[in-house]
């Protein structure tokens, strides 16, 4: 369960699905154990608690801390919650971006195209000449998260709604910038 799921993987959505009825069976277990100790005040007799387990997890609870007399704390009921909410946001934000269709980008007459690469998972900016731009440009696309790849001979950063914010706002500045001279003639 400690393995991480990167939303890149082929079966990302698959794999957390599988950790979020994990997560939620732990959680689950540790609510019944508390309820068990709570009512019986010992964990001996717990079903498939082996009793030497059991008598060691009752020694644990005497021995800790006043307000914790119980299996699972407060705390670790509370983190399994949060470790839970966080896989179902995960979950809805892969299925909405698999449901998304590919926004199409107006660069017309700019120098550029902006490119959807769903198979490496990147949203790439691709300049005519093999990605050779000025100082002012390739700093405006550092400070907008684009990196340039000499594999793919773009500019690129990871598919997402933060990646198509940024490109629509350096397309914006472009804009800009091109009929700004105009303007002053």
């Amino acid at each position: 369960m400690g393995k991480v799921i990167y939303s890149t993987d082929d079966n990302a959505l698959e794999a957390l699905k599988e950790r979020l009825a994990q997560q939620q069976s732990n959680h689950e277990e540790m609510k019944k154990r508390n309820e068990y100790f709570r009512k019986k005040g010992t964990m001996v007799g717990y079903p498939d608690m082996p009793e030497e387990k059991a008598k060691r997890l009752d020694e644990e609870i005497a021995g800790g801390y006043s307000w914790e007399k119980q299996p699972h704390p407060v705390w670790q009921l509370q983190n399994s919650n949060q470790e839970i909410r966080r896989t179902k946001q995960r979950i809805k934000q892969l299925e909405a971006e698999k449901s998304r269709e590919k926004a199409t980008y107006n660069t017309d007459g700019l120098g550029f195209d902006v490119v959807e690469n769903q198979d490496i998972k990147r949203l790439q900016i691709i300049f005519e000449g093999g990605g050779r731009v000025d100082n002012a440009t390739y700093q405006k696309l550092r400070h907008l998260g684009f990196v340039f790849s000499k594999t793919n001979q773009a500019f690129q950063r990871q598919l997402n709604e933060n990646a198509r914010w940024a490109a629509n706002r350096f397309i914006d500045d472009q804009r800009a910038l091109q009929s700004k001279p105009e303007a002053e003639m």
